[in-house]
């Protein structure tokens, strides 16, 4: 029995988890949890992609898990793949491809992108139509922005031709994933009615979907119309409160007058430290850990070929604290990325 699409999904987070994490770690990734311990599993793990691009709640989460466990392709205790469900990973990973590193921004694009389109043409067409975006930020945002295109049909060409282009480059199913939910004058296709005309579950297709918009956005010009319609979307990987405490420490400031100035507890700032060395371009490692220290940790990750805090600090042979692991560890996948 081969595995459907999401499925496929959970089998391949689990198998980069190897069996260091649980059940509860990974529904935070998906659902994307904006917490120091969540953002650091989707770093350690590379599952960065996958942050909050599954729309699970717990219930249907712990469906999709009680039937892979039926199914035999995982055990829940430790949480980790079986041989069968080892025997179903390929070569080429799925979830690298959902676009969660970029915080939304996937998701936001198409939003607008789909909304501004629809009203575009069918204001050409003067027809009547309902929204295939119903969230009241779409709209508002659509109706400010149909007021600074000059030129509609010259707008409708050129997001034509960009868009042509980039399904042009996909492979498989995506480009008719993408033109049969683009509406026009004529709605487009519903997940649920996508799902049914080709045979799949409504879930999957939604993240089969996601999965080709992420990839026709990687051939579209960074620089075009169509990227241009999300350009004051953050893309950032860092929580707003660090990348603040990061900005201070351009600036200069000391650990301790960022504490003292932002009121931070010493756990806090910690955390903030260790997204900094995960996301930020410079980090000061040598100001928090020693070299022969940093390269213990390195070597004991590299030989062991684990994340588990614990497991490394029962290995090392010098003094070092939790803290001083995170931030290595994070600056190794930084490096490796």
């Amino acid at each position: 029995m081969e595995p459907t699409f999401i499925e496929r999904i959970l089998l391949e987070a689990i198998f980069r988890l190897e069996g260091e994490r649980t059940d509860r770690s990974l529904f935070h990734v998906i659902q994307g949890k904006r917490s120091a311990t969540t953002l650091q599993d989707a770093h350690f793990y590379r599952l960065d992609s996958l942050f909050g691009m599954v729309p699970l709640d717990p219930k249907g989460y712990e469906e999709q898990l009680n039937n892979l466990i039926r199914k035999g392709w995982i055990r829940n205790v430790p949480f980790e793949l079986t041989e069968e469900g080892r025997g179903l990973i390929g070569h080429t990973f799925i979830v690298d491809g959902l676009g969660g590193e970029c915080r939304g921004y996937s998701l936001i694009l198409w939003k607008r992108f789909s909304l501004l389109l629809q009203t575009l043409l069918c204001l050409k067409q003067k027809t009547t139509f309902i929204p295939v975006q119903q969230d009241e930020g779409t709209k508002s945002w659509v109706r400010h922005t149909l007021r600074t295109i000059e030129d509609r049909d010259a707008w409708i060409e050129t997001a034509y031709r960009e868009l042509r282009n980039a399904l042009e480059s996909l492979e498989g199913e995506d480009a008719t994933l993408i033109t049969y939910r683009l509406s026009g004058n004529r709605t487009g296709l519903s997940l649920p009615q996508l799902a049914e005309r080709l045979d799949v579950d409504t879930l999957s297709i939604r993240m089969q979907f996601q999965q080709a918009w992420v990839s026709c956005l990687k051939s579209l010009p960074e620089s075009g119309l169509i990227h241009g319609l999300a350009r004051d979307v953050s893309r950032d990987k860092m929580t707003t409160s660090a990348a603040r405490t990061y900005e201070l420490l351009r600036l200069g400031l000391s650990i301790e007058e960022i504490k003292s100035r932002r009121r931070l507890k010493d756990s806090t700032m910690e955390d903030h430290l260790v997204e900094i060395a995960m996301y930020g371009d410079r980090f000061p490692l040598e100001q928090f850990v020693p070299e022969s220290v940093a390269k213990e940790i390195r070597m004991i990750q590299q030989s062991e070929g684990t994340f588990a805090l614990k497991r490394i600090r029962q290995n090392m042979k010098q003094e070092c604290s939790y803290f001083q692991i995170r931030i290595v560890l994070a600056r190794l996948v930084k490096e490796v990325l």
